[in-house]
């Protein structure tokens, strides 16, 4: 159970600190108090995604801190899977400040976000504006149903997981051979054309940087032949030659001058190779326009191979020797084949048979789902409701689309007045008979849910009179077994709770506040009055009170 929930700078809470008894506790205040930012902040304890615009306005950080005791096995379990030490006493904090930065806490230790929804979905189910909205979704009936018959749909559902992988796999075989006939043809050419464009190309490493430097060469030919012209005029004359003869003249009378005529000798030699080279190299200088055009059409053709198999030339010949096996393999695999293709035929037989064995499954909780939401819609004054679960005609397994939900579809139908043909609820249902069918869904789901505390927030939108008495009732026989915190503007359902936190807003200079206090029996009586819409009166007063004790002896009649 929920124990006591600190806010502080929260929206308009500055500093809030509230405790929750076991049985019903209602949130009460007028509208815009603050009575579903406490709802919020519980959210944001529990995981839900922060918002900086909830950070109180002239503070930096948002804090909330829960406490919660009488843990399930459940709970238990999970904190032991982190590590988490508990002795049957849980403090979950978190905080967020306006750069964005949040620290999450459970019992000291730091956790993630998801740590915190893990145990958060264990300890709490809300039930509010979003869980109307998902009823009347018909994509969300087939989950709601499976929510309620999960154990026995459970290894079923394993068993279904379990098929959809292995056919996936045998397909995934299947396809890497070729596929079906059609298929394997179709694959056959392909791989059969790519194997000849590559082998024709003959392609050589190293061939389109050669090719690129042959292009540049021939396209700059004539600017090439003028420079080494020019080279070779300057590496002819005979100025050096006469330098070294002079020099070695000199060295006759001075042997350190020898030792620079051996130097000069050496640069001599290799001016006169370098010279030699240029020379041969200008002699065997050609320019054809034709050879360029081809160069250039090489090039092309071999960019074109790498644009499609590869960034490189090795990189296409290794696409071509993939190709080569790929090609072999598809022709040798035959026998192959006929082994995976009779394996998935027998695998989607699997499949069907576990899919059927669903589906009854659910038909059959679904008959059960159907009497106990038309029962529970009696108590709370549809007593004319008929309410079907309808299922898709059963597919034959010829045209079954599998999924891990297996082949069903499902539409809540709904009827609220006798003689009434049945239409999908996603259509037909009104508010006020909304807020009484998510009540009475969650009453028949609640032994489904992992979870001790619900919460209803404005669960009795768009009800009245003797049906808000109803919906009262309902809360609170089924806070015997779960642990209720409600928002209501309902005089009858207020009267019914065992806990009733005031929620109010405080003007304090420039800036407001929300704060929370508990009403006694009597204050509660001066309340209810303003619920009725009248002022406090003496007539007023006692109809409050003839409510608070006719609540209080249905309380009485729970208990025995």
């Amino acid at each position: 159970m929920l124990e006591t929930l600190n806010i502080k700078n929260f929206a308009i809470i500055e500093n809030t600190s509230l405790s929750f008894n076991l049985g019903f506790n209602v949130l009460i205040g007028q509208t815009g108090a603050g009575k579903s930012i406490v709802i919020n902040a519980l959210k944001f304890v529990l995981g839900d995604k922060p918002n900086k615009d909830n950070i109180r306005t002239g503070e930096n950080e948002m804090y909330v801190k829960a406490v919660f005791s009488n843990l399930s096995q459940k709970v238990n379990d999970c904190l032991n899977s982190f590590d988490i030490a508990c002795d049957d006493v849980l403090i979950i904090s978190r905080s967020f400040n306006i750069e964005g930065k949040s620290s999450c806490k459970i019992n000291g230790e730091t956790v993630t976000v998801s740590m915190l929804k893990q145990i958060g979905s264990l300890l709490v189910d809300i039930c509010g504006q979003h869980d109307g909205t998902m009823l009347l979704n018909s994509n969300n009936h087939l989950s709601l149903l499976d929510s309620y018959a999960k154990d026995s749909l459970l290894k079923d559902k394993e068993k279904l997981s379990e098929l959809l992988s292995k056919k996936k796999e045998i397909e995934k075989e299947i396809l890497s051979l070729g596929g079906d006939d059609t298929d394997r043809e179709r694959t056959l050419d392909l791989l059969d054309y790519q194997i000849k464009e590559i082998e024709n190309a003959n392609l050589k490493k190293g061939e389109d940087e050669q090719l690129e430097n042959d292009i540049q060469v021939m396209s700059n030919h004539e600017k090439i032949s003028n420079a080494l012209e020019i080279t070779y005029s300057g590496l002819s004359n005979d100025n050096l030659y006469q330098a070294l003869s002079n020099l070695e003249l000199a060295g006759n009378y001075d042997n350190k001058l020898l030792e620079y005529a051996e130097r000069l000798k050496s640069v001599f030699i290799e001016f006169e190779d370098i010279s030699s080279s240029i020379n041969e190299y200008m002699s065997n200088m050609s320019f054809s326009e034709n050879e360029l055009d081809n160069l250039t059409l090489r090039l092309e053709s071999i960019k074109s191979l790498k644009k499609k198999y590869g960034n490189t030339i090795e990189d296409v010949l290794n696409y071509l020797d993939e190709c080569k096996t790929k090609y072999e393999n598809i022709q040798n695999s035959e026998e192959l084949l006929v082994k995976l293709q009779s394996q998935k035929i027998d695998i989607i037989k699997e499949l069907y048979n576990v899919c059927v064995k669903i589906h009854n499954t659910r038909i059959k909780v679904a008959k059960e789902i159907e009497a106990k939401v038309e029962k529970e819609l009696a108590t709370l004054g549809m007593k004319n409701t008929k309410f079907t679960i309808m299922f898709n005609q059963l597919p034959d397994i010829e045209n079954a689309q599998f999924t891990t939900s297996g082949f069903d579809t499902i539409e809540f139908m709904f009827s609220a007045n006798a003689g009434e043909q049945q239409r999908s609820l996603v259509k037909t249902i009104s508010g006020g008979e909304l807020s009484r069918f998510m009540l009475a869904i969650k009453n028949v789901f609640a032994s489904c849910e992992d979870t001790n505390l619900l919460i209803f927030d404005e669960i009795d939108s768009g009800v009245s009179g003797e049906v808000g008495y109803l919906v009262g009732q309902k809360l609170a026989i089924l806070s015997k077994t779960y642990q209720i915190i409600c928002i209501t503007h309902l005089p009858q359902v207020t009267a019914l709770a065992d806990n009733y936190i005031y929620i109010s807003k405080q003007v304090e200079g420039e800036h407001t506040k929300s704060v929370a206090s508990y009403l006694t029996t009597e204050q509660l009586a001066s309340y209810l009055v303003t619920l009725f819409g009248s002022k406090e009166s003496t007539a007023g007063l006692e109809h409050a009170k003839e409510l608070i004790t006719s609540a209080q002896k249905f309380k009485e009649n729970l208990n025995k």
